[in-house]
């Protein structure tokens, strides 16, 4: 083999050589991926199983919280329903003022300068002057949470004002037994007068009302100013208004409206015009008118409601009135 042949062969099996290592550490390097991958492929299916556990375990858990959660608010409901109520706090009206106080708060809707609301002499004095067309507004006073967060003591609560606690809400049933829960109050009209024809519900009249709000959450549903609330009214009177004359709203007149939130109530009496200046005192089956107003509502099913507080007030709207409460009060019978 001459000199030339011998150079070519040792180049070819250099070559050749390098391809084999070339081959070999890519046969080596393609076994560590595939490796790798196989590893890579056994954690994915083994996070799937443990996924697929874990979400069985959740599934389990949630219904399992779920059904506890439905037992205990059953219980809770039960339990209360049966023999919680809420009871007035400074039902008198002894505090020397408003501001002195930790049973009433100031209620001012729709608020403007002539608004009053005040405690003087053991009674609670109230005026308010409608001079808007568009919206009612009113004064008064609350006790518990109301809506806009402000809040008083909690609310009263118990089987009767001697066993009672203080409590963030009492829940009532959608059916109150009647003759339970009763309300008495003394109150009288000192005046009431026409303003303006208002823009909104009855354009030919002025009204004038006066009674006891209870602020309250539907069923289970959280409470504040995103969820919806229910306003259930009970009206000691209530009166409608023009320039010459004034109409009393008769007696079991009902009503329901439905918008972001619900507003629904009962009128429980009738007091004549003629009754201005004079002290009226009432006894009203308080659980009784719950439930009528409850059962007037379609739209939402309500099972149970959660009372957090309540509002005793003078509304107008296209009118003026003022009113003095000498006292309110709660008590099973």
């Amino acid at each position: 083999m001459n000199r030339r042949n011998m150079i070519i062969s040792l180049i070819s099996l250099i070559i050749s050589l390098s391809l084999l290592g070339i081959i070999v550490g890519e046969y080596y390097e393609i076994s560590r991926l595939h490796r790798k991958i196989s590893q890579i492929n056994q954690e994915i299916e083994n996070l799937k199983n443990a996924s697929s556990t874990l979400g069985a375990q959740y599934a389990a858990l949630n219904k399992s919280y779920h059904e506890l959660l439905k037992a205990y608010e059953k219980h809770v409901t039960a339990n209360s329903l049966s023999e919680k109520f809420f009871f007035i706090q400074d039902p008198w009206f002894n505090a020397s003022s408003l501001d002195e106080t930790v049973w009433w708060g100031v209620e001012a809707w729709n608020e403007n300068p002539d608004s009053v609301s005040e405690i003087e002499n053991g009674s609670l004095h109230l005026f308010y002057n409608g001079t808007i067309d568009w919206s009612y507004g009113n004064s008064g006073v609350f006790q518990g949470i109301h809506t806009d967060g402000r809040r008083t003591y909690p609310l009263l609560i118990g089987d009767s004002s001697e066993n009672s606690f203080l409590g963030g809400y009492v829940i009532f049933p959608k059916n109150l037994q009647s003759g339970e829960f009763w309300l008495k109050t003394k109150f009288k009209i000192s005046r009431m007068g026409f303003n303006l024809y208002p823009s909104v519900y009855h354009p030919d009249m002025a009204r004038v009302n006066l009674g006891i709000t209870l602020i309250c959450a539907i069923n289970n549903q959280p409470f504040n100013l995103e969820a919806q609330t229910l306003w259930l009214d009970t009206y000691f009177a209530g009166y409608c208004l023009n320039k010459t004359n004034i109409w009393t709203v008769p007696k079991n007149w009902s009503y329901v409206n439905y918008s972001d939130d619900i507003f629904a109530g009962y009128f429980v009496d009738e007091i004549s015009p003629q009754n201005l200046g004079q002290w009226i005192e009432l006894s009203i089956d308080l659980g009784d008118y719950i439930s009528k107003t409850l059962n007037l509502i379609t739209q939402v099913d309500i099972k149970t409601i959660r009372v957090y507080g309540f509002i005793v007030f003078v509304e107008a709207l296209g009118a003026y009135a003022e009113v003095d409460y000498d006292y309110i009060e709660t008590h099973r019978a």
